[in-house]
């Protein structure tokens, strides 16, 4: 039985941690202590059945995932992650399917010129997406990426398209740009996990 408790402990620390919950949420979400979830995942005793349904759907796993050996596999994720994951995908899809109607269009209406820059201006608009969406799901690192994906994109972008004699001087004014996401990055408080 004592295999099974520290079995139990370590698939619950796993699916806690992979679902990026702290001990007092899951807490919270179960109506208990955080000092029970603490015992639980260091196998001190186990969570009664009723309980183990509860974290079994909010970590979206089933029941005989928490008895079972997972020798360094990732649990999988939440419900709740991969319904976001596809929300981003198909709305960056989006993105770049109107980039490839405007591409054709213009194709088909014989617009001459740099059709590709569709393709080019989907890239900070497909950053620009990665910001709404890390500001609502994501941490402080994924906003950081996105807003850097904006800034270095736009300006390559806007080099692609003008041709002027120093249009190159857009990346200088990018500098900036990032050194200031780069502060905010670092002085923002973390949220607490």
């Amino acid at each position: 039985m004592e295999g099974l408790k520290e079995r139990v402990a370590r698939n619950l620390v796993l699916c806690r941690k992979g679902a990026g919950l702290t001990q007092l949420q899951v807490a919270e979400h179960l109506n208990y202590s955080d000092k029970a979830v603490s015992k639980w995942e260091r196998g001190e005793g186990l969570p009664d059945l009723t309980v183990l349904v509860a974290l079994s759907e909010l970590y979206g796993v089933t029941l005989d995932y928490f008895v079972q050996e997972h020798e360094g596999k990732q649990p999988p994720l939440p419900k709740d992650k991969r319904r976001r994951l596809i929300y981003v995908l198909c709305a960056c899809g989006l993105v770049w399917l109107v980039a490839t109607l405007v591409f054709v269009f213009l194709g088909i209406f014989g617009v001459q010129g740099k059709t590709w820059l569709a393709f080019v201006f989907a890239a900070p608009a497909t950053f620009v997406l990665l910001t709404v969406f890390s500001c609502l799901w994501g941490n402080r690192a994924e906003i950081f990426f996105a807003v850097s994906g904006i800034v270095w994109m736009t300006a390559l972008s806007l080099f692609l398209s003008w041709e002027t004699e120093n249009i190159w001087l857009v990346f200088i004014a990018a500098i900036p740009l990032e050194v200031l996401a780069l502060f905010w990055f670092i002085l923002r408080p973390k949220k607490a996990k």
